[in-house]
């Protein structure tokens, strides 16, 4: 792609977002018989989306189609928008064939998606076992996606026990139980990091068998559901919303058992419990069979928790009510980044090649949803910071009467 033929389509996707389309089409109708096979095809793509703006959809299926037939890095998404309008058309048969085309030109990451419409589109057709098929291969697709957080969270829970398991005085715990647990008289003193660090430990002050399976079950319960909700938000916004609700689960138990002590990630795993749930019911996604079967089972998984985090003594109910409750409103108010919904597969039409829908305006509403997320993780952080300063406030105040 020549320095001219980039400048002119960047004038044209200007054009385009100015609302000028002819001026716009006339650029981009010589640009289609450039030699450029990736010129000419997104060329074609823009075009394609300037029919679409004034609703002459026949006209922007055939120029999706001509940017699918004219090769180049492009080709996948001419195909791809074809078998979206067509599914906008009705005829669903032809749209699993174009995009089956897409799927073979799309880049590898963009394969486990196509698969998934593929299989939805063919559930609805009726072919259930071809369905299931594509389903598995979708799966597939996803399952590559690389959990590091989680990792690093479990592997930190490890070593961590490992440590303070050597470092273990009699009843009293390991160094780090003792510079760690979660205890509201000592948080009073100044000692903050208690209401994060106890979500880290994992040996009880009385040591023995417990412990082991304390960790056991909670870092199975991580492996399971911690990667489905990484892969729904993202390793930054995943590791954020597992440290809130960590904090919920403390200081919803500094409020309400002051006079107890509190360690484990249970409360932490509770707020992804609940995260899932609220996506589940609240988000109508399209998911990778994985996370769907997972997902569909977080009503019945907690009401059996809950109802063993009462029933049995010593479970600290408070941590885990305190992150549950974290994890269901950032599930309600925070939809996620990795989910694709059933009504958003088939509407609007991106405005140039590579963006998401909207085109161009696309990183404005972009950067707006990255700080109404920021906004809402924030306002989280200072209700549960606010809280926990009048909890210790009215330790403060008690110890002056």
């Amino acid at each position: 792609m020549t320095d001219e033929s980039r400048l002119r389509l960047a004038e044209s996707r200007r054009l385009l977002d100015a609302g000028d389309l002819d001026h716009a089409t006339a650029i981009l109708t010589e640009l289609t018989h450039h030699p450029d096979r990736d010129v000419a095809g997104e060329a074609w793509l823009l075009i394609g989306t300037a029919r679409y703006r004034t609703d002459d959809e026949a006209g922007a299926l055939a120029a999706w189609q001509a940017a699918a037939d004219a090769g180049g890095s492009n080709a996948w998404l001419g195909s791809r928008r074809v078998a979206e309008q067509l599914v906008r058309d009705g005829k669903l048969e032809d749209a699993v064939g174009a995009y089956r085309e897409a799927d073979r030109r799309a880049p590898p990451d963009e394969r486990g998606a196509i698969a998934n419409r593929i299989a939805w589109l063919l559930k609805e057709t009726g072919h259930d076992f071809a369905s299931r098929r594509q389903f598995n291969r979708a799966r597939g697709a996803y399952g590559s996606y690389p959990a590091y957080v989680t990792w690093a969270l479990i592997a930190a829970c490890v070593v961590v026990y490992v440590i303070d398991t050597a470092l273990a005085r009699g009843t009293e715990g390991g160094l780090l139980t003792q510079a760690w647990i979660l205890f509201q008289p000592l948080v009073a003193q100044g000692e903050w990091w208690r209401l994060i660090t106890h979500a880290f430990l994992h040996a009880p002050l009385a040591g023995g068998g417990f412990s082991i399976l304390h960790i056991l079950f909670n870092m199975y319960a991580l492996y399971l559901f911690g990667p489905v909700i990484e892969e729904l938000y993202g390793h930054v916004e995943y590791l954020v919303i597992y440290l809130l609700c960590a904090l919920g689960g403390g200081v919803l138990t500094i409020l309400a058992a002051p006079d107890s002590s509190v360690l484990g990630a249970s409360g932490a795993i509770f707020g992804l419990f609940g995260v899932g749930f609220s996506v589940w019911r609240r988000r109508h996604l399209v998911l990778n069979p994985r996370a769907r079967m997972i997902l569909s089972q977080m009503g019945p998984l907690l009401v059996i928790n809950l109802i063993f985090t009462f029933a049995v003594p010593g479970i600290s109910w408070t941590g885990h009510v305190g992150g549950l409750l974290v994890g269901a409103a950032i599930g309600l108010l925070v939809a996620p980044n990795g989910g694709t919904t059933l009504a958003g597969m088939w509407t609007g039409a991106p405005s140039a090649p590579g963006a998401g829908y909207g085109g161009a305006s696309q990183p404005t509403r972009l950067n707006a949803g990255i700080l109404g997320r920021a906004a809402v993780y924030a306002g989280i952080l200072l209700v549960l910071v606010a809280a926990a300063a009048w909890s210790v406030n009215q330790v403060q105040v008690a110890l002056l009467r």
